[in-house]
């Protein structure tokens, strides 16, 4: 028994024995390879190639594991002048066979990031005889083949203000620019020979028009196939490119205009819509002093500006406080659509400095008396009565200006900004005695009033600050009043709302947001002017909210206010409901950018502000809505002005104010 078990083993042994040594006399040995048509293999870093080859005879026998220590099939260089060198930076890592003398074979690069091209041959040596097949080429071609896809200016001339490259080894390329105005796209690549598709549609570089609203995905068919997509985020607004000379500051307001500053404002389509050499200096009050500077301009000579009527002067609104951007332009519109003369029109702009991008701002015309602004008569030399612009501003910094007798309100003369001695005394003496018929119990009650100011801006121009719920009324500041040649007082226009404008309406806890704090009710009136009905003179406290605590005492003022309220209601509400959603879309990506140079922190204020700058505003910020996103913030403001305009219609039309 023991015997036969021992005899079976040998058996046994001599069998694996013979199986596993290719050089027996019974088995055929390789005698040729063929590559099968074979005649490069490309490798990327880390990659591996798949080949084919065959040798002859079909039943040839050697050892084909690349892993085995006696494999008797390797790759060498081919350099009969140094045989049998392995190559350096990739080698074969396996060799299947397919049957009938087929196998296929793995040459697996190592990592190394090297460049080479090299000419190799598949050598089998069995016995000591040798068999070379013919010789290949492998090389190294690095993945992705595409390492970046320009958009040049030579293939997009309407669509890219200069060339721009996308780095699509990023994990999310995307081209981020105010710098490109339309989605319809060529992109130049370098593909070294590689096949390129977009939905099935073969890429010609340079040639090839896609569209970029959405991501495009390239598909890439090369040795190694692979992916990667691309997304263009565009702002589809007009660029401004201001140069200062020599690259200098911009002056502050109270220094002279820097001229010679170079203007060259753009159309989305990147044709021009104007250009020219203009003065340039720093605007604003506190503005001034945010990081996000306003500007003004005042061109050599009047020129049309997107549209808006020519005129020399013009502002640059920054809106640093402002999280929805937005205040100001909406505050414009709704006022337009109210019985106002002007209102200032304004365009979103890109706004470039030096050649650094500042982000978006709003390009707005300067209050000033023309015939397409402040439609009045300007001023001529010896007269007096007409026409003036005149500021109600707390700062009270203009070199002409003067205090009101009654209700010692701060005015400045803003155009023309140098008067002389009898002109200033023609309108202090004119609104000095159209307070008298205000604070005199009998004179008002007369309404006498009536004769110095134009009753319906005055409604007109209420009816903006309550649906914004502006503070400014209550210092006064930006409050700006006219007066044309041979005719009344006329409020307007309006200005500057930017901040604590349409607060947050679950910020404006302590005023409950039900319209409980009105210019319009009686029981509120003391509380906008601090001493009652009616004032003591030359208290300067008591400037507050101008005349209206008085003016809504009067009947017929109240009366009136109420017809010209219900006359422009329904087109204020449409305004909310149908225009702003498109102002929001028309400047989405803009303000991405935009917040992405000028951010908030979650504490509802902006990120790099002073603590002094923590006290205002509603919850530690500007406006209440610090903390939100663009998108919830727009929301909220509409719906901050359709409680707005619900409350006002409330007390309006059930005569609540008495």
């Amino acid at each position: 028994m023991h015997h036969r078990f021992f005899s079976l083993f040998a058996l046994l042994l001599s069998a694996v024995s013979i199986a596993c040594t290719p050089h027996g006399p019974d088995l055929a040995l390789p005698e040729s390879i063929d590559l099968c048509g074979m005649e490069e293999v490309v490798l990327a870093k880390g990659l591996s190639e798949t080949f084919e080859f065959s040798v002859s005879p079909a039943d040839a026998v050697f050892n084909h594991d690349p892993e085995s220590s006696d494999c008797q099939i390797r790759l060498e260089y081919d350099n009969p002048a140094d045989p049998g060198r392995s190559p350096s930076y990739y080698s074969l890592s396996s060799v299947t066979s397919e049957g009938d003398g087929r196998y296929s074979a793995v040459i697996k690069d190592w990592g190394y990031d090297k460049k080479y091209d090299d000419e190799v041959l598949l050598r089998i040596n069995v016995n000591d005889k040798d068999v070379c097949s013919p010789s290949f080429r492998v090389r190294y071609e690095k993945e992705p083949l595409f390492t970046t896809i320009s958009f040049l200016k030579e293939h997009n001339q309407t669509a890219v203000y200069q060339d721009f490259t996308v780095d699509v080894t990023q994990a999310e390329p995307a081209l981020t620019s105010p710098l490109v105005s339309s989605p319809m796209l060529v992109a130049s690549f370098d593909s070294n020979g590689a096949k390129v598709y977009v939905d099935g549609v073969e890429q010609v570089s340079g040639v090839t028009v896609n569209d970029f609203s959405k991501p495009v995905t390239y598909e890439v068919k090369s040795k190694v196939e692979y992916s990667f997509t691309v997304k263009v985020v565009y702002s589809g607004l007009p660029v401004l490119f201001v140069e200062t000379p020599g690259g200098r500051e911009v002056p502050s307001k109270w220094e002279d205009w820097m001229t010679g500053t170079s203007f060259k404002l753009y159309n989305p389509d990147w044709t021009v819509d104007h250009e020219c050499m203009t003065g340039m200096r720093g605007r604003g009050n506190s503005t001034w002093s945010y990081p996000k500077k306003p500007y003004a301009f005042k061109f050599e000579e009047k020129a049309q500006v997107l549209g808006m009527p020519k005129h020399k002067r013009w502002v640059l609104l920054a809106n640093w406080m402002d999280r929805t951007l937005l205040r100001n332009a909406v505050s414009f519109n709704l006022a337009s659509r109210t019985g106002l003369a002007y209102t200032p029109r304004g365009q979103f702009v890109e706004v470039y400095l030096n050649g650094e991008h500042k982000g978006n701002y709003l390009l707005c015309e300067h209050i000033k008396v023309d015939k397409n602004r402040v439609d009045i008569d300007e001023l001529d030399e010896g007269e007096t009565d007409g026409g003036y612009i005149m500021e109600l501003d707390s700062y009270f910094d203009e070199v002409n200006k003067f205090r009101s007798s009654w209700k010692n309100l701060p005015y400045m003369f803003k155009d023309p900004d140098e008067v002389d001695s009898a002109q200033f005394e023609f309108i202090r003496s004119y609104v000095n005695n159209l307070e008298a018929s205000l604070y005199d119990g009998n004179r008002f009650a007369k309404g006498e009033y009536r004769d110095y100011i134009d009753v319906d801006s005055f409604i007109d121009w209420w009816m903006v600050m309550e649906l914004t719920g502006i503070w400014e009324p209550n210092h006064p500041k930006s409050c700006y009043m006219h007066k044309d040649k041979g005719g009344k007082l006329t409020m307007g226009p309006v200005w500057d709302f930017d901040w604590n404008t349409l607060p947050a309406s679950t910020s404006y806890s302590e005023e409950g947001y039900s319209y409980t704090k009105s210019m319009l009710t009686k029981a509120d009136a003391d509380y906008y002017s601090k001493n009652g009905y009616p004032s003591e003179p030359n208290n300067e406290g008591d400037a507050n909210y101008i005349w209206y605590p008085l003016l809504v005492k009067s009947d017929a003022f109240t009366t009136l206010a109420a017809s010209r309220w219900n006359a422009v209601k329904g087109a204020l509400s449409t305004y909310v409901s149908t225009e702003i959603p498109k102002i929001k879309e028309e400047i989405a990506v803009s303000e991405a950018l935009n917040y992405s140079m000028w951010p908030m922190d979650e504490k509802g204020t902006f990120s790099f502000i002073t603590d002094r700058y923590s006290v205002f505003g509603i919850g530690g910020g500007f406006c209440g809505d610090e903390g939100m996103s663009f998108s919830e913030s727009v929301e909220q403001l509409r719906a901050t002005l359709n409680t707005r305009i619900s409350g006002m219609d409330t007390y309006i039309n059930n005569k609540n104010w008495k």
